[in-house]
């Protein structure tokens, strides 16, 4: 578009932005994106660019939460409409991070006699939120983030520390050296292995507990020490290192989480006595993903297999019920069992085909379009070679990462196990309304016990199931839960009898 065409009146925007069809997210987001893209694209003074920004923020502040009403109680990764949804909220923060970027470069660079440090300041604060945002949004819809963007807010933290403005804040919000860490902790954190309330409970006790980091020059530290270094001069977020001092840089420092850590782990051992005495689903649930944070923050994960490539197609079907259907020989009734459903239900949306594009002893790396499978992390998974279903592995995703297209997902899966056989369980002990839920069961194989996979969270330990299968009815105890996320447990039974 011609510079010279794009509206720079306040009045005239704000009126522009107040018209736009909110109720329309996709169009509404494609014209506040493409708003924001011309805008820094077009010579202004810097100053008026800031105002033009604010009445964009405010038009935000109207549109976001409206997309993540639509997206949050969904599968991002599932559809079309969702996935285009998601990339366009992506790009528009991209694009006001970069507009904000642009304006408070523009400002710096004029030298002006008589000017204020305050609208500086107030452009760097602004300009480090831009980015904490563009990082949640990309974080919140599994998008990857573009080259420079972990050099960029090094050197707007660097710029800050240099002008003595690192403890700035703009009113109800945080100073801008607790932002910087805000970002460093989100980055250093696996969020495409979350699901979409695990990564807003971390999100929340990131910014809790980003104030208690700090960073030690390595100068003063140690030869041979292990933890998160900070090169502000590498474009990435810290790195879990053997930090040797000696061959740093001065600017580099180590992340110091040992404060976090310990409010952490006391956040934790509350969860733990509260899910003790009351059992609660919720509190489980967070103590699971506080124990986990406390693990990656010490030390992340490492690979335990080499990979190999590979370049085959697989059959991909997601979740419980539609695996349960598959591995039945396509049919919702179980051979032996009495009907329950007196209306015939449809069949599962037809698998996907996703290219292998490696693999391991423990999983495989898988990309493609999705269609209508649920590639979210923590669902489980049927995989198997083109039309050989006897071949077929349950696998668990463990994290998703959408590609920059916006139309292929990409996620690495974990094989729980072969040939998983359809069951129905219930408790033995049955409350009005129960009924018999579909299920999976691995035969056991390889020096592992039989496993029954439930969807929910039925785990108690020695809790009695009635396990229906082809061959008839049993009664068995759970005894060890050996994994579970947000949409499945997979447990460890025994028959009653053996107890």
């Amino acid at each position: 578009m011609d510079p010279q065409l794009v509206d720079t009146q306040p009045a005239s925007v704000a009126a522009w932005l107040e018209r736009l069809p909110y109720a329309d997210l996709p169009e509404c987001g494609r014209l506040l994106g493409q708003g924001l893209y011309h805008l820094g694209r077009t010579p202004l003074d810097p100053m008026q660019r800031y105002k033009l920004l604010k009445l964009y923020l405010k038009a935000l502040d109207r549109y976001y939460p409206l997309l993540e009403g639509e997206t949050q109680h969904s599968d991002i990764l599932s559809s079309p409409k969702t996935r285009l949804l998601a990339m366009l909220g992506v790009k528009l923060f991209a694009n006001l991070f970069v507009a904000f970027k642009q304006t408070l470069n523009e400002k710096l660079a004029r030298n002006a006699l008589l000017d204020r440090d305050q609208p500086k300041i107030e452009l760097l604060l602004y300009t480090m939120l831009a980015a904490r945002q563009y990082l949640n949004i990309s974080q919140q819809y599994y998008c990857p983030l573009p080259d420079g963007f972990w050099l960029d807010c090094h050197q707007l933290h660097a710029l800050a520390l240099s002008r003595g403005w690192q403890d700035k804040a703009l009113a109800g919000d945080d100073a801008l050296a607790v932002i910087y860490r805000q970002i460093l902790l989100l980055g250093l954190t696996a969020a495409n292995r979350l699901s979409n309330a695990e990564l807003q409970l971390t999100r929340r006790l990131v910014y809790e507990l980003a104030g208690q980091i700090s960073l030690r020059p390595v100068a003063g530290l140690p030869d041979g020490l292990h933890g998160y270094l900070l090169d502000p001069q590498e474009d990435s977020p810290p790195r879990y290192l053997r930090i040797t001092p000696g061959s740093l840089d001065a600017d580099c420092s180590l992340l110091d989480l040992s404060a976090a850590l310990d409010s952490l782990r006391r956040s934790l051992e509350q969860l733990q006595k509260t899910a003790g005495s009351v059992p609660s689903t919720q509190a489980n649930d967070e103590a699971q993903l506080l124990a986990g944070l406390v693990e990656e923050w010490q030390k992340p994960r490492r690979r335990r297999h080499n990979r190999e490539n590979a370049r085959a197609m697989a059959e991909v079907s997601a979740g419980v019920a539609p695996i349960w259907y598959r591995v039945n020989e396509g049919s919702w009734q179980l051979p032996g069992a009495e009907a329950e459903e007196n209306i015939p239900l449809r069949p599962p949306p037809p698998s996907c085909l996703l290219l292998i594009v490696n693999h391991s002893e423990s999983g495989y790396l898988l990309r493609g379009l999705p269609r209508d499978q649920s590639l979210r992390a923590g669902e489980i998974l049927l995989v198997n070679p083109p039309d050989r279903p006897e071949d077929a592995q349950l696998c668990a995703v463990r994290w998703v990462l959408m590609q920059p297209t916006g139309k292929e997902v990409e996620c690495g899966v974990e094989i729980l196990g072969v040939q998983p056989q359809p069951v129905l369980a219930m408790p033995s002990i049955t409350h009005s309304g129960d009924s018999f839920q579909r299920g999976l069961w691995l035969p056991a194989q390889y020096g592992k016990p039989d496993l029954l996979l439930l969807p929910g969270r039925p785990f108690s330990q020695l809790r009695e199931f009635r396990l229906l299968d082809p061959g008839g009815e049993r009664l068995v105890r759970v005894s060890k839960l050996h994994q579970q996320s947000p949409h499945f447990q997979l447990m460890e039974y025994r028959l009653s009898e053996d107890f």
